[in-house]
């Protein structure tokens, strides 16, 4: 082990029980006339219970649901393959109703038995109370564990959301109706609590300091392929998670070409000094996601037109933290900086990108359709919202400028997450 892993900010805790905004949930419930809600989708669960399971793969079959019933907010109920029974007892959640099912591991060429849930209760943990119940709850398969906790939460003949569709479907329960969930979760995600911030801060700490090893990585003749896994061996010794097939995500056309493209972690050409290197990186830290960063000149620092370009960049960023206040709309905040490009005297505003997405447990955390069926494509901001500010002038290898900071919207304004600035990293 080297001393690089040594920075503790980021070593992984057990997190508080309950992290979700579970007031806005019910209330989006209500606004579109639900009874209740099953979330499946593992971003949805931790969200709910705080449980993150390890193994699972997104397109294998769920071996988990949580079900609030907005008649019943006090009593959650997750469903769960028995196999993930034992994290409760170091990661605790809100929800003590437990009930587990026969998963995968256990044989299917034998009858099922009652008594095989013992095989995944640690012997120090079977006096605790949820466990006790967990073991007479016991059910032999997903389905049958999930019509009795509908049922229990008298949600098998109300109006039911789904974060998955296709899996209340395949409940076929006849006088439940299946309604999709992505809205009500999305408007519950938008505005973050006090413990999602502080992982949002942590995560982008992370990310902060990964891009800032990599450039102290760089040496003379490496190539984008070196340099993507230099930052991927960073956030690796910090602790952090970047998606297969790498963290860094603006693709760097060569030479003059101002085209806007994304990166397929298969360029390999020299990155040379001069070189204007456009940092957004992605990435997790207990699922919540990090984003951005900003244009680091090798070897240089922003010269002719691309000064002109940065300094506009800047002064566009700081009106933009500025005014990102509850109320203001995501267009309102477009024009606006593109009259600062205009009044900063760049070449044609019309070519500078300014836009936003929330962020949280992904890079939207946004509702698509509000709850009286309108497209939410220019959202309003709200106070504890996460809205990452995306500035880019393109131009070519030694002109483009780009800066994405992370604002936290309060009453007051944007509060950046990052701690840099908005000037480019030069060194």
């Amino acid at each position: 082990m080297t001393d690089v892993v040594a920075d503790t900010r980021f070593i992984r805790h057990a997190l508080p029980p309950r992290i979700c905004h579970l007031d806005r949930l019910l209330h989006a419930l209500k606004a579109r006339d639900l009874d209740g809600i099953v979330a499946t989708t593992a971003l949805n669960v931790y969200y709910l219970t705080s449980f993150n399971g390890v193994a699972h793969k997104s397109d294998e079959p769920r071996p988990y649901a949580v079900i609030i019933s907005r008649h019943q907010p006090d009593h959650p109920i997750l469903v769960i393959a028995e196999y993930y029974l034992a994290s409760f007892l170091t990661q605790p959640s809100w929800v003590e109703d437990v009930r587990p099912f026969r998963g995968v591991m256990l044989p299917i060429d034998r009858p099922p038995e009652q008594d095989e849930i013992e095989r995944f209760i640690p012997k120090d943990a079977a006096g605790v109370d949820w466990i006790a119940q967990a073991r007479k709850r016991y059910a032999f398969s997903q389905a049958e564990a999930m019509r009795q906790a509908l049922s229990d939460l008298k949600l098998d003949q109300g109006r039911v959301a789904f974060d998955d569709m296709g899996f209340g479907v395949r409940l076929d329960i006849e006088g439940m109706t299946v309604t999709d969930g992505y809205d009500p979760m999305m408007f519950a995600r938008a505005v973050k609590t006090e413990t999602e911030i502080g992982l949002l801060e942590r995560s982008t700490a992370l990310n902060e300091t990964a891009i800032r090893r990599t450039m102290a990585a760089w040496d003379k003749g490496a190539t984008w392929r070196d340099l993507n896994r230099a930052y991927a061996i960073a956030v690796s010794e910090l602790g952090g998670f970047v998606r297969d097939p790498g963290g860094m995500v603006w693709g760097h056309p060569r030479g003059a070409d101002p085209t806007l493209m994304l990166s397929n972690c298969l360029e390999d050409s020299e990155v040379k000094p001069g070189t204007h290197v456009m940092f957004d990186c992605h990435g997790t830290l207990d699922l919540y996601c990090w984003d951005g960063g900003k244009t680091w000149v090798v070897e240089g620092e922003p010269e002719a037109g691309a000064k002109t370009f940065s300094d506009a960049t800047g002064k566009v960023a700081q009106m933009l933290v500025d005014e990102m206040k509850p109320g203001v709309r995501i267009s309102e905040l477009q024009t606006k900086g593109r009259d600062i490009y205009r009044k900063e005297g760049v070449p044609d505003p019309g070519l500078a990108l300014v836009f936003f997405h929330g962020l949280g447990l992904s890079h939207m955390d946004v509702e698509l359709t509000t709850a009286d069926g309108q497209p939410n494509g220019d959202w309003m901001l709200e106070e504890n919202m996460m809205a990452p500010v995306h500035l880019l002038y393109p131009g070519g290898e030694h002109e483009r400028i780009w800066l994405e900071d992370v604002i936290h919207v309060t009453k007051d304004g944007g509060r950046p997450l990052f701690s840099w600035g908005f000037d480019p990293l030069i060194r």
